[in-house]
């Protein structure tokens, strides 16, 4: 299996040959012939002497190799590459389209025999990641720039799933979790604490977690992504995963499910041209929650937020309707604001119906739902305002979604949906034409 990889290629050949030569010169030639035949015969007995020595050193050196093995012991280095061979190597890789298969088979075979070093690797593998030095293993095109290539990633997502390590550092990662034991394990704690990588951060923390357990080094992994939140690094020739670093860092806060960096991560949830920063939208939708909600609120109010973004907010907002006051007094300030268009409205009825802010369990309680029904009717319309046709429509839905009647449901849906995208079309048609008119307000009837 993987001893064969130890030795080179050539030597495996003259070890096949010798086995070869030997079986077929059991007996030594007769000497009985011309003087030319016993010249030869003794050339040939010392090429299988030669043979034998070697085949004999060969079997030695593999059944060294098997005991160490077996005894959890690390291999040899002799008659092979040293980890120093082994890393001077994979700094000098460069991938191309022509050579991509070879060389990737080639890395494959590198930190393959890297773990087979085990612990005696560790400490030039430390090393080197101290250095705070890279290569990318990238395929570069030919005759591709540099700027075609950035426009290739320019839509690259932050991924920490590789076929094969991206990048040489965390190909050496990898290896210290293959290698396992004490110091591998506090060579990768130590990189949490020294490298200015989002993108390696997120990698040592998934790969610790799968080593060691859920909350293996959260302290440090937490400590590290914050620091780096508020006080970014840019990282000289940087790459692809570098620009999307704070993708990185918020996806560690996702991984320990970490709900302490929500006030911090409100002073950068609005950028200067008014737009909500989705990484960080995404992060309190699905780690801070409810407890994101006085948040997303503040920038709802705000008025600094670009209308564009202003559905986003109300969807993410409206799922604690009917569970949170403030979110409730939200939802009503949408519904009955002229200065809110029909796109946030929909989105808000439609988190409104569907959601709960518990991804874990499936649909709206019928409690919630009640509390949602109760909100709505506390909504009065004139009778000639489509907006109230809609509302009622909503009620009767919630109705059928409390009651179980799902075709009822369906159909109340449907015209809901019906009449608040003509809303939208004519909205969107008085907008082009510059004359849009408020709408009427409603009568906000107190809960009893």
């Amino acid at each position: 299996m993987k001893l064969a990889k130890l030795f080179p290629r050539a030597e495996i050949v003259m070890i096949s040959v010798s086995a070869v030569l030997f079986v077929g010169c059991g007996k030594a030639p007769s000497t009985d012939g011309s003087a030319a035949n016993a010249i030869q015969a003794e050339a040939l007995r010392k090429e299988v002497d030669s043979l034998k020595a070697k085949l004999a050193n060969a079997q030695s050196r593999l059944e060294s190799l098997r005991e160490q093995i077996n005894d959890g012991g690390a291999p040899l280095s002799n008659g092979g590459m040293s980890v120093p061979e082994i890393l001077d190597e994979l700094i000098e890789i460069k991938l191309s389209s022509k050579n991509r298969r070879s060389v990737q088979r080639r890395l494959s075979y590198l930190f393959e025999s890297l773990a087979l070093q085990g612990d005696a690797a560790v400490p030039l593998i430390r090393e080197f990641l101290n250095k705070m030095e890279d290569v990318d293993f990238e395929v570069q095109r030919e005759g591709e720039s540099d700027e075609d290539r950035s426009r290739r990633y320019s839509r690259f997502r932050a991924t920490l799933n590789f076929s094969q390590p991206p990048t040489l550092r965390i190909g050496l990662i990898d290896m210290l979790a293959e290698i396992g034991g004490d110091h591998a394990e506090a060579t990768i704690a130590e990189l949490l604490s020294s490298t200015g990588r989002g993108f390696e951060i997120a990698y040592a923390s998934k790969i610790i977690q799968g080593w060691l357990g859920k909350d293996a080094y959260r302290t440090e992994a937490l400590a590290a992504a914050h620091e780096l939140l508020l006080d970014p690094i840019e990282a000289v020739g940087g790459n692809h995963f570098d620009r999307l670093s704070k993708n990185y860092l918020f996806m560690v806060l996702d991984m320990y499910d970490d709900q302490t960096f929500i006030q911090s991560a409100q002073g950068m949830f609005i950028n200067d041209d008014g737009r909500i920063d989705r990484t960080i939208l995404d992060y309190y939708e699905d780690v801070g929650k409810v407890r994101a909600l006085d948040a997303m609120v503040q920038a709802f109010r705000s008025g600094r937020v670009h209308e564009d973004d202003m559905d986003n907010l109300a969807e993410a907002a409206s799922r604690y309707t009917g569970i949170n006051p403030q979110a409730d007094q939200l939802f009503r300030d949408i519904m009955t604001g002229d200065q809110y268009n029909m796109e946030t409205k929909m989105d808000a009825i439609r988190s409104f119906t569907q959601s709960d802010g518990d991804a874990s369990t499936p649909g709206v309680p019928k409690n919630v739902l009640q509390a949602r029904l109760n909100l709505v009717n506390t909504l009065q319309y004139d009778e000639s305002d489509l907006m109230g046709k809609g509302m009622a429509l909503l009620a009767l839905q919630l109705e059928s979604q409390i009651s179980g009647e799902r075709t009822d449901e369906r159909k109340m849906r449907d015209a809901a949906s019906r009449l608040f995208r003509d809303m939208q079309k004519r909205e969107s048609e008085e907008r082009r034409s510059g004359q849009r008119t408020p709408s009427r307000q409603p009568t906000v009837v107190p809960a009893p």
